[in-house]
Protein backbone atom coordinates (compact mmCIF):
# COMPACT_ATOMS: atom_id res chain seq x y z
CA UNK A 1 0.00 0.00 0.00
CA UNK A 2 1.57 3.45 -1.02
CA UNK A 3 1.89 6.18 1.84
CA UNK A 4 -1.79 7.94 1.26
CA UNK A 5 -3.69 5.14 -0.41
CA UNK A 6 -5.46 5.45 3.48
CA UNK A 7 -5.66 9.20 4.06
CA UNK A 8 -7.67 12.01 3.02
CA UNK A 9 -6.19 16.17 3.12
CA UNK A 10 -9.35 17.53 5.08
CA UNK A 11 -9.23 21.71 4.34
CA UNK A 12 -11.70 24.91 5.28
CA UNK A 13 -13.39 25.51 1.98
CA UNK A 14 -14.16 28.89 3.45
CA UNK A 15 -10.63 29.80 3.27
CA UNK A 16 -9.24 31.34 -0.18
CA UNK A 17 -5.99 30.55 0.66
CA UNK A 18 -6.62 27.14 2.05
CA UNK A 19 -8.25 26.03 -1.40
CA UNK A 20 -5.52 27.62 -3.06
CA UNK A 21 -3.16 25.56 -1.40
CA UNK A 22 -5.58 22.62 -1.74
CA UNK A 23 -4.98 23.36 -5.46
CA UNK A 24 -1.45 23.60 -5.22
CA UNK A 25 -0.95 20.40 -3.97
CA UNK A 26 -3.42 18.31 -6.22
CA UNK A 27 -1.13 19.98 -8.92
CA UNK A 28 2.69 19.21 -7.76
CA UNK A 29 1.86 15.47 -6.32
CA UNK A 30 -0.04 12.63 -7.54
CA UNK A 31 -2.66 13.20 -4.98
CA UNK A 32 -6.40 12.37 -6.84
CA UNK A 33 -8.89 15.06 -6.23
CA UNK A 34 -10.96 12.38 -4.77
CA UNK A 35 -8.13 12.31 -1.54
CA UNK A 36 -8.96 15.89 -0.57
CA UNK A 37 -12.13 17.04 1.02
CA UNK A 38 -13.72 20.52 2.46
CA UNK A 39 -14.37 19.63 6.09
CA UNK A 40 -17.97 20.73 5.37
CA UNK A 41 -18.35 17.76 2.52
CA UNK A 42 -17.17 14.93 5.31
CA UNK A 43 -19.15 12.15 5.91
CA UNK A 44 -20.50 10.76 9.18
CA UNK A 45 -17.80 8.46 9.44
CA UNK A 46 -14.73 10.59 8.72
CA UNK A 47 -15.68 14.49 10.46
CA UNK A 48 -15.65 12.03 13.90
CA UNK A 49 -12.13 11.99 13.15
CA UNK A 50 -11.32 15.82 13.04
CA UNK A 51 -11.17 17.81 15.88
CA UNK A 52 -12.25 20.88 15.56
CA UNK A 53 -10.08 22.58 17.93
CA UNK A 54 -7.08 21.69 16.16
CA UNK A 55 -8.69 21.67 12.62
CA UNK A 56 -9.35 25.29 12.83
CA UNK A 57 -5.80 26.62 13.44
CA UNK A 58 -4.47 23.78 10.78
CA UNK A 59 -5.49 21.37 8.10
CA UNK A 60 -5.99 17.69 8.61
CA UNK A 61 -4.98 14.40 7.28
CA UNK A 62 -7.26 11.65 8.26
CA UNK A 63 -6.72 8.13 8.31
CA UNK A 64 -9.27 6.21 7.50
CA UNK A 65 -7.78 2.67 8.14
CA UNK A 66 -8.27 4.18 12.02
CA UNK A 67 -4.65 5.41 12.72
CA UNK A 68 -4.22 9.07 14.38
CA UNK A 69 -4.96 12.08 12.38
CA UNK A 70 -1.98 14.79 11.66
CA UNK A 71 -2.56 17.97 11.87
CA UNK A 72 -0.69 20.71 10.39
CA UNK A 73 3.09 20.89 9.96
CA UNK A 74 3.43 16.90 10.56
CA UNK A 75 0.66 16.54 8.14
CA UNK A 76 1.98 18.51 5.50
CA UNK A 77 5.86 16.84 5.80
CA UNK A 78 4.10 13.27 5.69
CA UNK A 79 1.62 14.24 2.52
CA UNK A 80 5.32 15.82 0.86
CA UNK A 81 7.89 13.61 2.12
CA UNK A 82 5.49 11.03 0.94
CA UNK A 83 5.88 12.08 -2.62
CA UNK A 84 9.43 13.34 -3.00
CA UNK A 85 12.59 12.56 -1.40
CA UNK A 86 13.95 15.68 -1.19
CA UNK A 87 10.99 16.94 0.83
CA UNK A 88 11.84 13.96 3.54
CA UNK A 89 15.33 14.59 3.98
CA UNK A 90 14.39 18.07 4.64
CA UNK A 91 11.88 17.51 7.01
CA UNK A 92 14.21 15.48 8.71
CA UNK A 93 16.75 18.59 9.39
CA UNK A 94 15.34 20.12 12.39
CA UNK A 95 16.33 23.91 11.71
CA UNK A 96 14.46 23.88 8.28
CA UNK A 97 11.65 21.82 10.00
CA UNK A 98 11.18 24.54 12.70
CA UNK A 99 11.38 27.40 10.36
CA UNK A 100 8.41 25.73 8.33
CA UNK A 101 6.24 25.30 11.65
CA UNK A 102 6.81 29.09 11.89
CA UNK A 103 5.67 30.38 8.25
CA UNK A 104 2.86 27.54 8.07
CA UNK A 105 1.40 28.77 11.84
CA UNK A 106 1.85 32.25 10.61
CA UNK A 107 -0.25 32.01 7.38
CA UNK A 108 -2.57 29.33 9.19
CA UNK A 109 -3.73 31.55 12.15
CA UNK A 110 -3.53 34.47 9.59
CA UNK A 111 -5.62 33.13 6.34
CA UNK A 112 -8.71 35.32 6.85
CA UNK A 113 -6.50 38.19 6.79
CA UNK A 114 -4.39 37.18 4.29
CA UNK A 115 -7.56 36.44 2.26
CA UNK A 116 -10.63 37.65 3.25
CA UNK A 117 -13.43 34.51 3.80
CA UNK A 118 -15.66 33.81 1.11
CA UNK A 119 -19.06 34.60 3.27
CA UNK A 120 -19.37 35.81 6.28
CA UNK A 121 -22.77 33.79 7.33
CA UNK A 122 -20.81 29.94 6.45
CA UNK A 123 -17.66 29.12 7.75
CA UNK A 124 -15.74 25.40 8.78
CA UNK A 125 -13.93 27.05 11.17
CA UNK A 126 -12.69 30.50 12.17
CA UNK A 127 -8.41 30.38 13.12
CA UNK A 128 -7.62 31.23 16.92
CA UNK A 129 -6.41 35.05 17.14
CA UNK A 130 -2.50 34.18 18.61
CA UNK A 131 -1.26 37.69 19.07
CA UNK A 132 2.67 36.06 18.04
CA UNK A 133 1.26 34.96 14.34
CA UNK A 134 0.02 38.13 14.32
CA UNK A 135 2.81 40.56 14.61
CA UNK A 136 5.09 37.73 12.48
CA UNK A 137 2.69 38.15 9.65
CA UNK A 138 2.82 41.91 10.10
CA UNK A 139 6.47 42.06 10.15
CA UNK A 140 6.85 39.51 6.96
CA UNK A 141 4.59 42.05 5.31
CA UNK A 142 6.49 45.10 6.24
CA UNK A 143 9.61 43.48 4.77
CA UNK A 144 8.01 42.24 1.92
CA UNK A 145 6.76 46.12 1.49
CA UNK A 146 10.28 47.52 2.42
CA UNK A 147 12.06 45.04 -0.22
CA UNK A 148 9.33 45.85 -3.18
CA UNK A 149 9.52 49.54 -2.64
CA UNK A 150 13.18 49.72 -2.44
CA UNK A 151 13.38 47.70 -5.92
CA UNK A 152 10.76 50.72 -7.17
CA UNK A 153 13.23 53.04 -6.14
CA UNK A 154 15.96 51.84 -8.09
CA UNK A 155 13.98 51.40 -11.03
CA UNK A 156 12.59 54.53 -11.16
CA UNK A 157 16.22 56.58 -10.40
CA UNK A 158 17.30 57.08 -13.93
CA UNK A 159 13.75 59.79 -13.69
CA UNK A 160 14.88 60.75 -10.42
CA UNK A 161 18.53 61.72 -11.31
CA UNK A 162 20.11 61.15 -8.18
CA UNK A 163 22.19 58.31 -6.81
CA UNK A 164 21.13 54.78 -5.75
CA UNK A 165 20.83 55.03 -2.27
CA UNK A 166 18.93 58.86 -2.88
CA UNK A 167 16.57 57.21 -5.27
CA UNK A 168 15.58 54.39 -2.60
CA UNK A 169 15.69 56.25 0.41
CA UNK A 170 12.94 59.25 -1.17
CA UNK A 171 10.70 56.12 -2.41
CA UNK A 172 10.31 54.68 0.95
CA UNK A 173 9.54 57.85 2.09
CA UNK A 174 7.33 59.00 -0.97
CA UNK A 175 5.58 55.50 -0.08
CA UNK A 176 5.81 54.65 3.16
CA UNK A 177 5.35 57.61 5.20
CA UNK A 178 1.41 57.41 5.18
CA UNK A 179 1.39 53.42 6.36
CA UNK A 180 3.37 54.83 9.35
CA UNK A 181 0.63 57.82 10.02
CA UNK A 182 -2.08 55.40 9.23
CA UNK A 183 -0.49 52.80 11.71
CA UNK A 184 0.42 55.03 14.51
CA UNK A 185 -3.37 55.95 14.12
CA UNK A 186 -4.93 52.73 14.50
CA UNK A 187 -2.77 52.07 17.38
CA UNK A 188 -4.21 55.09 19.44
CA UNK A 189 -7.88 54.87 18.62
CA UNK A 190 -8.99 51.14 17.88
CA UNK A 191 -7.14 49.68 20.71
CA UNK A 192 -7.06 45.91 20.52
CA UNK A 193 -8.74 46.08 17.22
CA UNK A 194 -5.65 47.71 16.04
CA UNK A 195 -3.32 44.30 15.45
CA UNK A 196 -5.85 42.96 13.25
CA UNK A 197 -6.54 46.32 11.05
CA UNK A 198 -2.91 46.65 10.83
CA UNK A 199 -2.32 43.14 10.03
CA UNK A 200 -5.01 44.10 6.57
CA UNK A 201 -3.01 47.07 5.59
CA UNK A 202 0.00 44.52 5.25
CA UNK A 203 -2.31 42.80 3.19
CA UNK A 204 -3.22 45.41 0.88
CA UNK A 205 0.62 46.98 0.82
CA UNK A 206 1.95 43.66 -0.52
CA UNK A 207 -0.76 42.91 -2.93
CA UNK A 208 -0.73 46.85 -4.45
CA UNK A 209 3.67 46.33 -4.49
CA UNK A 210 2.88 42.88 -6.30
CA UNK A 211 1.24 44.93 -8.89
CA UNK A 212 4.45 46.82 -9.78
CA UNK A 213 6.58 43.87 -10.41
CA UNK A 214 5.94 44.19 -14.10
CA UNK A 215 7.30 47.40 -14.87
CA UNK A 216 10.13 46.62 -12.16
CA UNK A 217 11.39 43.43 -14.38
CA UNK A 218 10.56 45.52 -17.60
CA UNK A 219 12.66 48.26 -16.97
CA UNK A 220 15.51 46.07 -15.56
CA UNK A 221 15.25 43.29 -18.58
CA UNK A 222 14.01 45.31 -21.24
CA UNK A 223 15.77 48.87 -20.04
CA UNK A 224 12.61 50.47 -20.44
CA UNK A 225 12.71 53.96 -19.54
CA UNK A 226 8.77 55.97 -20.50
CA UNK A 227 7.30 57.65 -18.43
CA UNK A 228 3.92 56.42 -19.13
CA UNK A 229 4.37 52.99 -17.74
CA UNK A 230 5.14 53.61 -14.33
CA UNK A 231 2.95 56.42 -14.08
CA UNK A 232 -0.12 53.45 -15.22
CA UNK A 233 1.21 50.99 -12.91
CA UNK A 234 1.31 53.09 -9.82
CA UNK A 235 -2.71 54.25 -11.12
CA UNK A 236 -3.14 50.22 -11.07
CA UNK A 237 -1.92 49.71 -8.17
CA UNK A 238 -3.42 52.95 -5.51
CA UNK A 239 -6.58 51.58 -7.21
CA UNK A 240 -6.90 48.29 -6.38
CA UNK A 241 -5.41 49.31 -2.64
CA UNK A 242 -8.52 51.81 -2.42
CA UNK A 243 -10.58 48.72 -3.44
CA UNK A 244 -8.96 46.15 -1.24
CA UNK A 245 -9.47 49.23 1.73
CA UNK A 246 -12.63 49.17 1.34
CA UNK A 247 -13.65 46.09 1.40
CA UNK A 248 -11.58 45.35 4.30
CA UNK A 249 -12.60 48.11 6.74
CA UNK A 250 -16.19 46.88 5.24
CA UNK A 251 -15.24 42.81 7.06
CA UNK A 252 -14.01 44.49 10.31
CA UNK A 253 -17.11 46.07 10.52
CA UNK A 254 -15.02 49.26 10.67
CA UNK A 255 -16.48 53.47 9.33
CA UNK A 256 -15.43 54.09 6.08
CA UNK A 257 -13.73 57.15 8.06
CA UNK A 258 -10.36 54.52 7.98
CA UNK A 259 -10.63 54.41 4.45
CA UNK A 260 -10.51 58.45 4.14
CA UNK A 261 -8.15 59.11 6.48
CA UNK A 262 -5.68 56.25 4.96
CA UNK A 263 -6.36 57.32 1.97
CA UNK A 264 -5.62 60.86 2.43
CA UNK A 265 -2.90 60.23 4.88
CA UNK A 266 -0.64 58.06 1.65
CA UNK A 267 -1.55 61.32 -1.02
CA UNK A 268 -0.70 64.05 1.35
CA UNK A 269 2.49 62.79 2.51
CA UNK A 270 3.56 61.64 -0.86
CA UNK A 271 2.65 65.18 -2.76
CA UNK A 272 5.06 66.42 0.28
CA UNK A 273 8.15 64.89 -0.19
CA UNK A 274 7.34 64.52 -3.88
CA UNK A 275 7.23 68.68 -3.63
CA UNK A 276 10.28 68.52 -1.47
CA UNK A 277 12.54 66.25 -3.21
CA UNK A 278 11.76 67.56 -6.40
CA UNK A 279 10.28 70.81 -6.96
CA UNK A 280 11.50 73.07 -4.10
Amino acid sequence: MRPLDNKVIVYDSNCKVCSSWKDIVISLTRIPESKVKAYKDLSDGLDTKVDLAKFQNAMALVDTNGGPTLYGTEGIAYIFSSQFGIAAALFKFRPALRMFDFLYKTQAYNRYIIATPKSKFMCDCFPDRIVKYRISYIVICVIISLMLTALLGVSLKSFAGVSLAASVAQMLLIAGTGWVLQILLAIVILKEKALDYIAHLGSIMVTGLLVLIPWILLHWIAGVKSYYIPIISVTISSTLMLYLHIHRVRHLQLSQAWTISWFLFLQATAVAWIYTFYIQ
